[in-house]
């Protein structure tokens, strides 16, 4: 039997041959001697453990060997056409940095087209930018010897990084492929004033001793496992793994990656709650999974619950935790597994449901003010229309409307709990924008009584009610169902939820893990956890790298924020201003149409340029609009131009061959290559309809959502983003003139 470890870019650019490298490693695997593996050294190579193997009679991997205790260990680098194969093998070096201990393959010449992933060829700008940037290496008194003697960076990446006339060969210099992935990043931290001993930190990078009793490849495996050279190596311990890997094109899609910055996170013990905060494409959703498989190991008899806003997000998850660990046993179903991975409101419904009379009882009392009432209809929107035609009230407009009573029942009624209107008189409104005397308070709960009484009488509880319930009846019976709660895209959750997550786990050790990002809070309002008895300060920290999208896709992302001040879970102001990304790319294309057709002419000119020329799968494209009926137009329109679409509703119902039409809601958590935001003009974004009779809190709170909303859809480009509008451009984009 032979180990492999599979390095950043080893899935070959022809997804044909994908079968064939699985095929050809797994037998690697199971007997590295198999004949027709034809595993060979390579005559005037650098390096004298590289070899080549035979994928079939036109491919060939290329391989390093070492040998440590008898056993063999692959390192594989990728696959290319023969002859290519041989000129990488004869100019690629496996090595171990000597200042960090950090293994690290090392390329003398660009990989040849055809390869693993298309050549890219980085130039200057052919002006350069006025005034003449200048690198934040410079400025804080970096040399190149410095760097060498602190991170064992080579003085000619250092001499480059710190020269650096332009923000694009700055780029150019920590993105290019004979840079150690490792090492662009430390100077992208380095650049923007992350100091020295915090990059070493985040990279797990101590003082490194060598070793004089151990061999060249004991020191070599050994530096495969350092935390930072897990950025560019992955240890496939199986067949599922390894297919896993094969499988997927981008190394960021790989779910055996953790970022040293982040893998501490998902494996520390804390003393009670913690909160993960950081913006899209960070890795929060993926320190959240490996946090689940941590807990699951690391206690087995303890139950765990990895829990999201929506059933969609939940089903996500629960995918992604298969591939993760396709051995741990999870379940959508309270007490069902170790793991219940499923959306906060089926939790709700399953926790009332499995409750005993004395508890439901109990539980309605508290929340309602009733001791008996039906619940297996759900409420929405409506019932508060009806409930303002029945009562005679004094509201004026900006108060009487569904957005601003459902909000004010949610974070103040149902928070604290209030059955009768002396505890809606006396009740603290803290946080709630819009003041209300008492007179006006005295017409609210006119109101809010009409609404449950209409809900009674329709056998209906709302999701949020259902989920306070839920806690309630919890708390009546002192049970608590997990051990470990983890929770996935937390800004979105609101007071119901946060009622029922610290019902569902007591106090303790590793009770509440919360992975959320203030920027992407595009349904509710902020809730301060303190007040359901989470307590978060001190116990918080942020992801700034983002791994999904290129810096220009970002710095456009969260362009749209700029001049809105956010705020975290606790009130505490959250920046944008401090992600990055180690990524390149094109910048992003915002293009103003004539008229609706003209950029329906734009969007499937696009789709046959990405799918032709550049030969992207089409189901690697997203297009996305604001609304329902603009996804309606676009399947509609795109087929009139000989364009099949598919409009997609959930991700299982996604397939190869066409792209993909959705809502930007219904984008959150998925990526594409290319992106298209359509149809982001002033009536669309924001919705005009929605905002009337708003009062002015209300109003910004809705704003708020809608920024957030297009700064979603905006990181959901990995390489390419197009934005479009016919007449007029959307506020939200901040375009001048």
């Amino acid at each position: 039997m032979a180990s492999v470890t599979l390095a950043k870019g080893a899935p070959a650019a022809d997804g044909s041959i994908n079968g064939k490298i699985f095929a050809f490693l797994q037998k690697l695997q199971n007997d590295d001697t198999t004949p027709g593996l034809h595993i060979e050294p390579i005559k005037n190579s650098e390096d004298s453990r590289v070899r080549t193997g035979r994928v079939d009679l036109q491919f060939r991997a290329v391989l390093f060997k070492v040998v440590v205790g008898g056993e063999p260990h692959y390192l594989y680098m990728g696959t290319w056409n023969h002859d290519d194969a041989i000129k990488v093998a004869q100019t690629s070096t496996f090595t171990l940095n000597p200042v960090t201990g950090i293994s690290e393959l090392v390329r003398t010449a660009p990989e040849p087209r055809g390869g693993n992933q298309p050549a890219v060829v980085l130039q200057e700008p052919k002006e350069v930018p006025s005034p003449v940037w200048t690198s934040g290496l410079a400025q804080a008194g970096y040399t190149a010897e410095y760097l060498l003697e602190e991170l064992g960076i080579p003085e000619s990446t250092g001499s480059a990084a710190i020269g650096a006339a332009s923000v694009e060969s700055f780029e150019a210099v920590v993105t290019d492929e004979t840079v150690p992935e490792w090492q662009g990043l430390a100077l992208i931290d380095l650049e923007a004033g992350k100091p020295l001993v915090a990059v070493k930190e985040n990279l797990g990078i101590g003082t490194y001793v060598d070793d004089p009793h151990k061999s060249e490849d004991e020191k070599l495996l050994e530096g495969l496992s350092h935390p930072a050279a897990k950025l560019e190596f992955t240890y496939a311990a199986g067949s599922e793994e390894l297919q896993y890997v094969i499988d997927n094109e981008s190394f960021q899609d790989w779910l055996v990656f953790l970022h040293p910055a982040q893998e501490q996170y998902a494996v520390k013990d804390r003393s009670g709650a913690f909160r993960l905060s950081g913006g899209a494409g960070t890795g929060k959703t993926v320190v959240a999974i490996h946090r689940a498989r941590h807990l699951a190991d690391e206690y087995p008899d303890s139950r765990i619950l990895l829990t999201t806003f929506t059933k969609t997000l939940a089903e996500n998850l629960a995918q992604n935790l298969g591939r993760l660990d396709p051995g741990l046993k999870q379940s959508d179903k309270v007490d069902d597994a170790s793991v219940t991975v499923a959306g906060i409101d089926s939790v709700a419904a399953q926790v009332w449901s499995k409750a005993g009379d004395v508890e439901q009882k109990a539980a309605l009392e508290r929340v309602l003010g009733v001791s008996e009432a039906e619940t297996k209809n759900r409420s929405g929107g409506a019932e508060w229309d009806e409930a303002l035609a029945q009562v005679d009230h004094k509201l004026e407009p900006s108060l009487a409307n569904g957005s601003f009573l459902g909000q004010e029942y949610l974070s103040i009624v149902l928070a604290n709990a209030v059955t009768d209107r002396d505890g809606y008189l006396t009740v603290s409104r803290a946080g709630r924008g819009t003041p209300l005397n008492r007179m006006k308070r005295v017409e609210v709960w006119k109101v809010i009584e009409a609404y449950r009484r209409i809900c009674r009488s329709k056998g209906a509880v709302s999701y949020p009610e259902l989920a306070a319930l839920a806690a309630a009846a919890l708390d009546v019976s002192a049970v608590r169902p997990f051990d470990h709660v983890i929770v996935d895209e937390a800004q979105d959750f609101h007071a119901g939820h946060w009622l029922l997550l610290r019902a569902l786990v007591a106090p303790g050790a590793n009770d509440l893990f919360i992975a959320e990002d203030s920027h992407q809070r595009i349904y509710g309002q902020k809730v301060p956890l303190s007040r359901f008895g989470i307590q978060i300060v001190g116990r918080s920290r942020r992801l700034t790298l983002n791994y999904r999208t290129t810096a220009q896709n970002l710095a456009f992302a969260v362009g749209l924020l700029s001049g809105v001040p956010f705020t975290d879970l606790e009130d505490e102001e959250e920046k944008s201003s401090d992600y990055s990304s180690a990524r390149s790319g094109p910048k992003p294309r915002l293009e103003a149409e004539p008229s609706l057709s003209a950029e329906l002419d734009s969007t499937a000119e696009w789709i046959r340029a990405w799918t032709g020329e550049d030969g992207l799968a089409p189901e690697n494209i997203g297009i996305l609009a604001r609304a329902g009926k603009q996804v309606d137009l676009l399947v509609s329109g795109l087929l009139d131009r000989g364009i099949t679409a598919q409009k997609v509703v959930s991700d299982k119902e996604i397939h190869p061959g066409d792209p993909v039409v959705m809502t930007m809601h219904r984008a959150k958590g998925m990526e594409f290559a290319k992106v298209i935001l359509f149809g982001v003009g002033e009536d669309n974004m924001p919705m005009q309809w929605a905002l009337r009779n708003l009062g002015e809190s209300e109003k910004a709170d809705a704003l708020l959502q809608e920024r957030s909303l297009l700064y979603v859809a905006a990181t959901r480009a990995r390489d390419e983003l197009v934005v479009s509008w016919s007449g007029k451009p959307s506020e939200l984009l901040q375009l001048k003139g």
